[in-house]
């Protein structure tokens, strides 16, 4: 049984690399949802320093509930695609994206092209790893990618919730020089809530395509201020420490090295 996680960390949409957070700023919503001020009116921000923001889950209930006038909505989409397609937009102004587009049996997300190269992204909550109200994940999660990968012949990207969303993860998938970033500030379920014998294994898969495990592993996805960025740590390392949240929560099935997957500052010596 996990809590709500109350909202941390900003967002910034001209700084997404750096900016990781809960809170978004009235200017990049209206960017986000192509919308204007009057579209706003109701929404209930809060001033600091002369910002308006807002925690991102009230938005995204809004926006579902359609409470937002004029806003963008997508058929099967989830704010996390509008939020990654206007950082799309900024990254490569020149890219072609298409969306919801049917493959066979299956929508994808997203369709990218970049110049002479087009990929597939799909982006993946957390139902598409542990159970949800919607009872276990239907498939393992590289089923879709096989399918339309071998129809298509173009690769398919699966970007996982943990992934951040960031300039830095939309370059790496077209320049795997780069490295990206993970980032687990705010989620409620975690690795070791997935229901796959091999999550280990599938966590690597996905975090490998964005480089963005670091020297010592997956640790600095839940520990604050951390590669330069300005990330808020995730309450479960307090709780860990206090002894009232078991580290087992954060170790996925078949693990093999128990540093790799934790904090620092709950490593074993």
């Amino acid at each position: 049984m996990t809590t709500s996680i109350p909202p941390r960390g900003n967002f910034d949409l001209s700084d997404s690399d750096n900016c990781v957070g809960s809170f978004f700023k009235k200017s990049d919503i209206k960017e986000i949802l192509q919308i204007t001020d009057n579209d706003l009116v109701k929404v209930p921000f809060k001033r600091v320093e002369d910002i308006e923001i807002i925690d991102e889950k009230k938005l995204q209930k809004l926006w579902y509930n359609h409470k937002i006038p004029n806003a963008l909505l997508y058929d099967k989409s989830s704010f996390d695609e509008l939020v990654l397609t206007a950082i799309i937009k900024r990254t490569y102004p020149q890219i072609q994206i298409e969306r919801q587009l049917k493959i066979g049996q299956f929508s994808m997300d997203l369709k990218l092209t970049l110049g002479n190269k087009d990929l597939f992204v799909e982006f993946d909550g957390p139902s598409h790893f542990a159970l949800s109200r919607y009872g276990p994940p239907k498939h393992e999660p590289f089923r879709k990618k096989k399918i339309v990968e071998e129809l298509t012949g173009i690769e398919v990207v699966n970007w996982a919730y943990w992934i951040q969303r960031c300039e830095s993860n939309v370059r790496v998938l077209f320049d795997n020089s780069i490295n990206g970033f993970g980032a687990l500030w705010g989620t409620e379920i975690h690795f070791g809530m997935f229901i796959f014998e091999n999550s280990a294994q599938i966590i690597d898969a996905i975090t490998n395509r964005f480089n963005a495990i670091d020297e010592n592993g997956y640790g600095y996805f839940y520990e604050g201020q951390t590669r330069n960025r300005n990330n808020p740590e995730h309450p479960i390392i307090e709780k860990i420490r206090e002894g009232n949240t078991s580290i087992e929560l954060i170790l996925p099935k078949g693990y093999k090295d128990r540093n790799y997957w934790v904090p620092n500052i709950l490593r074993e010596q």
